[in-house]
């Protein structure tokens, strides 16, 4: 199921994050199990007997069993195909900061036969409250005294934000309609912290992590002498938290109608490298995937853009909103860039929605329900912006096809959410004709009920039209049909589904009992 997703072909033959693993039996797994029961419990030897808290305890002491742990990291491939947010060929689970290995296990855990989803909420309610209270960017963000260093990185740093964005996607899509509530309300706090740090900026030259692939404007030529992969790894890691992070905020203002955190105008960092850069085991394999080592030696990088360094979604914004003159060269992007910037379209199209809604109450017109045309009396900046969205919607979806047969022929398949854009882009258009009140207005459950309905008949076309040209259907057509419609409390198993069917897994060790 991995052949062709990325274009290293080691990763194919591989599981992510086991490779140099020590076996589950060995001490340093051992160590991390009670590292992380110490992170959520460091004063478990003072519990008292029959407590709330020594029940909840003991009930994460018989999930965190270095045998569960192993598992549930081997589990998290299934998520990591759909959002590849982690570093596998770096990432070591020992040496990472223990509020990011518990989000990881929370997220597998939902692609696991040893929990049940009702268990998994529990889990991750837990884990959630202990990273709040031990992230240390948390911490400082919520100071209003504290000042944040903009240019500050520390690795850290970087699996805190990823940690906390696990773990607010969770909530999103695998909890009961309070634990959704509590995301969508909390998230602003995480927007702030997200600005604060200047996560939405790349690092300046005089940042020790500076990566010269990841600084805005055009190759100047002298980044083969300047790159190193460890840099170029820290700040690629961090612009995908950003990526991660913006993706939280434009699903919540499609799926439930949040007024959107973040002016899109204002990311500056790249969008996504190349798969076959970002699943590299070796600073060579990176190298040659980004076109550093001539082009000839980039012929394992079938479906990315080949470029080296990616425009920043600001950049390639400014380019699609230019008119019908605007133009993006072939390869401009690669998938996961183009999944970023049609949810930017969506952002857009919301606030455009929103200003026509206020218009119409305060000049008491009807709503319109046709053609993207605005009513009377709207000003010509609504009118105009209006129009140049419609215009990037379609200068994308040319984009979008262009690329697909060039990186995604039919030998190719396009496995993973995030590289399945163009649901979204149907989904705009039909956003873009209906500017009715109870759509636009509507409460968040009745609004997500609404967006996946839409989404299902999008999937039917989209799979039909893919029938009939010979091409792949892509990942959001395994979405289970019913998911975020009939029943509110979410398994996200049944939106980012497995990449092949789960095995039949029982306990080495005794089913622990979860508090419900």
């Amino acid at each position: 199921m991995f052949t062709g997703l990325y274009s290293n072909p080691g990763f194919a033959d591989s599981v992510p994050f086991i490779e140099n693993w020590p076996p589950a039996s060995s001490d340093p797994l051992q160590q991390k199990a009670e590292a992380l029961l110490n992170f959520c419990f460091p004063n478990a030897s003072l519990l008292a007997p029959g407590s709330s808290e020594a029940y909840f305890y003991e009930g994460l002491k018989g999930i965190l069993t270095p045998d569960n742990i192993n598992h549930l990291l081997r589990e998290y491939k299934h998520f990591h195909v759909h959002w590849p947010l982690i570093h596998t060929p770096t990432f070591d689970p020992i040496a990472a900061y223990d509020g990011l290995v518990l989000a990881i296990c929370c997220v597998a855990a939902v692609y696991s036969d040893r929990m049940t989803p009702k268990s998994v909420r529990w889990f991750m309610e837990l884990v959630r409250s202990v990273v709040l209270r031990e992230s240390q960017m948390y911490k400082l963000a919520q100071n209003p005294q504290q000042t944040l260093d903009p240019n500050r990185h520390t690795s850290s740093d970087v699996e805190e934000f990823e940690a906390l964005a696990l773990l607010h996607s969770l909530f999103l899509w695998h909890g009961s309609q309070q634990q959704r509530q509590q995301g969508r309300e909390e998230f602003f706090i995480f927007a702030n912290i997200t600005r604060r740090a200047g996560l939405m900026q790349p690092l300046p030259r005089s940042n020790p992590s500076f990566s010269s692939l990841h600084e805005p404007g055009p190759i100047t030529g002298d980044e083969v002498a300047l790159w190193n992969w460890d840099s170029w790894v820290e700040n690629e890691k961090r612009a995908r938290a950003m990526a991660y992070i913006f993706l939280i905020d434009a699903a919540s203002t499609i799926f439930f109608n949040a007024q959107p955190l973040f002016d899109v105008s204002e990311i500056k960092v790249s969008l996504p490298a190349d798969d076959a850069a970002w699943e590299a085991k070796t600073e060579e394999e990176c190298a040659s995937a980004l076109g550093l080592r001539g082009e000839a030696a980039q012929v394992a990088n079938v479906s990315g853009s080949r470029r080296a360094k990616q425009l920043s979604m600001s950049e390639a914004l400014q380019v699609l909103y230019r008119g019908p003159h605007g133009q993006i060269p072939e390869r401009s992007t690669n998938a996961f860039g183009k999944f970023l910037l049609i949810h930017a379209i969506h952002v857009q199209i919301f606030n455009i929605q929103r200003q026509l809604l206020r218009r119409m109450s305060t000049s008491s017109t009807s709503t319109p329900d046709g053609p993207a045309t605005p009513p009377n009396g709207v000003s010509e900046q609504i009118q105009q912006l209006l129009r140049s969205t419609v215009q990037a919607l379609e200068l994308w979806k040319t984009c979008w096809d262009i690329d697909r047969a060039i990186q995604y022929p039919p030998t190719q398949p396009r496995l993973g959410f995030c590289r399945d854009g163009v649901h979204y882009y149907f989904l705009a258009r039909l956003f873009l004709r209906s500017s009715r009140r109870e759509e636009w207005a509507a409460p968040a459950d009745l609004r997500c009920r609404h967006v996946f309905n839409l989404l299902k008949s999008i999937r039917s076309h989209v799979a039909a039209d893919s029938t009939q040209k010979g091409i792949d259907f892509g990942s959001a057509t395994t979405v289970t049909d019913d998911y975020g419609i009939n029943d509110l409390t979410l398994n996200m198993r049944h939106l980012f589904t497995p990449i092949q069917a789960p095995r039949s897994l029982s306990l080495q060790s005794p089913t622990p009992t979860h508090p419900q």
